[in-house]
């Protein structure tokens, strides 16, 4: 059942589920990790607590306490990992170095997303918010105002973030559980006039109705309200062409499945693993920093507090006999531990983000080996573009229902090939020598092979024609290259060869 929570306004559309409190300070940490330094670095001491001398400085009292400006000083040298989206980046490298295999029926092959992009580019972004927060929504809808011949429905994402609450029934009252009311979060910043904008709350709601006079069917309905405007005599209920839908055309897709439920985000761990490595490089450079700003301390001077002291080449200290005067510096024994307790941690750190995706074979690997490697570190990927995919071709299936389409039409393959070794040519000249002993291959699938490999752009009909003329000219090419450019010219005209010339 849908929940209210805690602290909330009651009938209230920013209302959230239970379940999204409990994971939304994972979904702002992996966010801002994805973002990098800057978005980390603006949420202050969220991330970078303040340090005890710090507070006692003033630090939270004001911009200019002295606390909050050694705080500045201390964050602006502290330097944040960029882990994260190196992690991310080369997974949708991989996970995209062959497009997936997308099948339509003819009247559906115009669908796009809201942003204009390919149903493959829009893949690609479901796969990226899978890997940063575990959660994306993917939602069909029809255009406002659409021109003729232009009403096809399209289709747009939400961020977990924007997916406030939800609600799949009850056990008892509906098996299997299926959405019947999804809120989602629009406000966004509106322009009021030519060059002023205004941030506006607004709330879409998405609801499969218990029929009344209303909706007797108990079709799907969506509105827009404002905070405190929702009424159900705002709902509209979409129609294409006359037909309606009886199922929210809106799909949650997680990291592992495409249940309702909210899923850890994958890189989570390494999210907070960043997250220490910059706390602890703080610490790190404000110790480094302070072995660079000793003390001078003057013993038995006689100096006025109002009186000006200088250091450094040129400058002159008197001191009364008997006195002294010395730099009094912070003790460095520990920056080696610190330095070395970065290292370990970074060092872990690679080996559970980018490194960890490392496919490359290794010299001497067995192809068993690189196999068995691969399949181990590719396992979450793998889940992860299967989850997509189905997420995807469910959404497609229901515009297909809503435009009388066929939906066993619809499919959605995702590449999968990301661990496979590099196509070489040892490699070749084995498979080719594998298929002259009697090995069952045939050339179209060898040919099908070096594509996948970008050896090649050309189909394999074109190839065979193209090595059809070389073969024919093999003679030709072999006597060029034996005596000589003109000789072999006059020999393709008929005649014999030439003389070489003695000059």
């Amino acid at each position: 059942m849908s929940a209210v929570s805690s602290g909330a306004m009651p009938n209230s559309l920013s209302n959230k589920h239970p379940q999204y409190g409990d994971k939304q300070a994972d979904w702002g940490l992996m966010r801002d990790s994805y973002k990098g330094e800057r978005a980390v670095k603006q949420k202050r001491d969220l991330y970078l607590p303040a340090t005890s001398g710090h507070i006692q400085d003033g630090f939270g009292n004001g911009s200019e306490t002295v606390g909050t400006k050694a705080y500045n000083a201390y964050m602006t040298r502290a330097r944040f990992p960029n882990f994260v989206r190196e992690a991310v980046q080369m997974a949708i490298g991989m996970m995209h170095s062959q497009p997936p295999k997308i099948q339509l029926p003819e009247a559906m092959s115009g669908i796009r997303s809201s942003k204009g992009e390919t149903l493959e580019d829009l893949l690609r972004r479901i796969n990226t918010e899978q890997l940063v927060t575990g959660r994306v929504g993917l939602m069909a809808d029809l255009p406002t105002n659409p021109r003729q011949g232009e009403d096809l429905p399209y289709l747009t994402t939400y961020i977990a973030e924007r997916i406030i609450n939800w609600d799949d029934g009850s056990v008892e009252g509906l098996v299997p559980q299926e959405l019947n009311l999804v809120v989602l979060n629009e406000s966004e910043n509106e322009r009021t006039d030519i060059f002023n904008w205004e941030l506006k709350e607004k709330y879409r709601i998405l609801i499969i109705g218990v029929p009344d006079e209303n909706n007797p069917e108990g079709l799907y309905q969506q509105g827009v309200f404002e905070e405190r405007d929702y009424s159900v005599s705002g709902l509209i209920t979409p129609s294409w062409r006359g037909r309606n839908l009886k199922k929210m055309p809106f799909v949650i897709i997680n990291s592992a499945d495409l249940t309702n439920d909210v899923d850890e985000p994958p890189l989570l761990d390494l999210g907070n693993m960043c997250m220490t490595i910059y706390r602890g490089d703080a610490d790190y450079r404000q110790n480094l920093f302070m072995q660079g700003q000793d003390t001078f301390v003057t013993i038995g001077g006689g100096f006025d507090e109002t009186d000006a002291v200088r250091v450094g080449g040129g400058s002159r200290i008197d001191v009364p006999q008997g006195g002294d005067a010395k730099y009094v510096g912070v003790n460095s024994q520990g920056l080696a531990e610190q330095r070395q307790a970065l290292e370990n941690l970074e060092r872990r750190a690679g080996s559970m983000g980018a490194q960890t995706l490392d496919t490359t074979s290794r010299e001497r690997e067995s192809g068993d080996s690189l196999r068995i490697r691969v399949a181990a570190r590719t396992a979450d990927m793998n889940q992860i573009v299967e989850v997509g995919a189905k997420g995807l071709e469910d959404i497609l299936k229901r515009c297909a229902e809503w435009m009388g389409e066929d939906p066993e039409q619809v499919s959605v393959v995702p590449n999968k090939e990301f661990g496979e070794a590099e196509l070489t040519g040892q490699t070749m000249v084995e498979i080719a020598t594998a298929r002259n002993l009697g090995w069952p291959i045939s050339a179209r699938s060898m040919h099908t092979l070096a594509r996948k490999r970008r050896m090649t752009e050309l189909s394999f009909e074109e190839e065979m024609e193209i090595a059809s003329q070389e073969n024919d000219d093999e003679d030709f090419v072999f006597r060029r290259l034996m005596t000589g450019d003109q000789a072999a010219e006059n020999q393709n005209d008929d005649g014999p060869p030439s003389p070489p010339s003695d000059e």
